[in-house]
């Protein structure tokens, strides 16, 4: 949902009259913790399904250290007051993902209004280390994936309260990246 909200907010901006490069001005720090992280998450989805030991055995781990080095980038920027709003996403779903065994669960309820039935069995795999079925003993559920995003929506998806909060602050971040304000 993140890169739907990146392409989006940078449409925004531009309609808006901002600079694709006042990205380059944001004054980041440890951008190769948020890089890193980003990049175990997509590479336990991508070699996940693979059933690779290695992930299988250590998946869950490596996805709470995907989220604890998201977590510890948004600390070195939080001189950009709107990460405070992209790192309080990440805290929700690290916190639901933590309670439950390195696993963000997922609605079978919200899955099947999103017309996304035929990830159930994906989900339910022991291969797919990243998500997991919404269960009668699952922590936290009302922070999990419950909240169905269906179509009309281009990419039909399941989010979670985190998710949203992260894509307003990434919204809120390109708009204040790229668009200048008249002094």
């Amino acid at each position: 949902m993140l890169v739907d909200v990146f392409f989006f907010s940078l449409a925004v901006a531009l309609i808006r009259k901002g600079k694709l490069g006042r990205l380059a001005d944001l004054p980041l720090k440890r951008i190769e913790l948020i890089i890193l992280g980003f990049l175990i998450q997509f590479s336990l989805v991508f070699f996940g399904q693979r059933d690779l030991p290695l992930l299988v055995k250590w998946g869950a781990y490596l996805h709470i250290l995907s989220y604890l080095l998201l977590l510890v980038s948004m600390w070195y920027n939080r001189h950009i007051g709107v990460m405070r709003i992209i790192a309080l996403g990440i805290l929700i779903n690290f916190i639901v993902i933590l309670a439950n065994g390195g696993q963000m669960p997922v609605s079978v309820d919200a899955l099947l209004k999103a017309h996304l039935e035929d990830f159930l069995p994906l989900l339910g795999s022991k291969t797919y280390v990243i998500h997991t079925i919404l269960k009668e003993n699952t922590q936290l559920k009302f922070l999990a994936d419950v909240i169905p995003l269906p179509p009309p929506y281009p990419r039909p998806r399941v989010l979670s309260i985190g998710d949203i909060i992260m894509a307003i602050g990434l919204f809120m971040l390109i708009q204040r990246g790229m668009v200048r304000r008249a002094s």
